[in-house]
C-alpha cells in the first residue's frame, strides 16, 4: 500500500474520532441530569427539604428513583424521637416524575434533624435517578443515570439561621416602634409648650 493510502485511512479515522467526540460533547451538554439533595428551608426554621432538580440542559422524561433503602417521610422532631418516622410511600421520589424541565426543581418538606437522624442514622442513602431524554421515543432510547447521596449528618452542627418572614417582621416592628416613639416625643413637646 502506498503512503497516500495510509494517510487517507489515517485521516478517515481522525474524522470518525472527531465526530464521535463532538457527538459525545453535544449529548453531555444537552442531556438532562436529575439529582436529589437535602437543603434547609430558609422560610421555615429547622425544616429540611428534599430537593429534586434537573441540573442538565435537556428536559427529562419518565424520571424514576432507586434509593439504596427506603426514605423517611414527615420526620418532624428537633430532638431524636422515640418513635421511628414512616417510610415514604407517595410523592415524586416514590412514584416518579413524568417530565422535568431543564432547571426545574421540586421541593418536598422532608422533616427536621432529629426525626431524620432517627430514621437514617449514620448511614447515608444513595439514590440512583433514571430518566430519558424528553423526545427520545425510539426503541433504542438511552436510559440516563445520575447518583446522589443523602447524609443527614451534614446538618448536625449547622444552625438554623433565621431567614424569611420572622426577621423581616422583627425589623419592621422595630422601625414602627421608633416611629411611634418619635411621634410620642413630638406630642409630649406640644403638650408641654405654653398655649399662646
Amino acid at each position: 500500500m502506498e503512503l497516500a493510502n495510509w494517510i487517507s485511512i489515517l485521516m478517515a479515522l481522525i474524522a470518525v474520532a472527531t465526530a464521535v467526540v463532538t457527538y459525545a460533547v453535544f449529548r453531555s451538554a444537552t442531556d438532562p441530569t436529575v439529582i436529589v439533595y437535602a437543603q434547609p428551608d430558609l422560610q421555615r426554621q429547622s425544616i429540611i427539604n428534599l430537593i429534586v432538580e434537573n441540573i442538565g440542559r435537556g428536559a427529562a422524561h419518565g424520571v424514576y428513583f432507586q434509593p439504596s433503602r427506603p426514605l423517611p417521610t414527615n420526620a418532624f422532631s428537633i430532638n431524636i424521637p422515640k418513635d421511628m418516622p414512616d417510610q415514604m410511600q407517595s410523592g415524586p421520589i416514590a412514584c416518579g416524575i413524568p417530565f422535568l424541565a431543564p432547571g426545574q426543581r421540586l421541593s418536598i418538606t422532608w422533616g427536621q434533624y432529629g426525626g431524620l437522624y432517627k430514621y437514617l442514622g449514620d448511614e447515608a442513602i444513595r439514590i440512583d435517578t433514571f430518566c430519558y431524554r424528553a423526545h427520545s421515543k425510539s426503541l433504542f432510547s438511552k436510559k440516563l443515570k445520575a447518583s446522589s447521596t443523602l447524609d443527614i449528618r451534614m446538618f448536625e452542627t449547622s444552625e438554623s439561621a433565621e431567614h424569611g418572614y420572622g426577621p423581616n417582621l422583627v425589623k419592621e416592628l422595630k422601625a414602627i416602634n421608633l416611629t411611634l416613639k418619635s411621634i410620642d416625643r413630638q406630642l409630649q413637646k406640644r403638650l408641654q409648650a405654653p398655649l399662646v
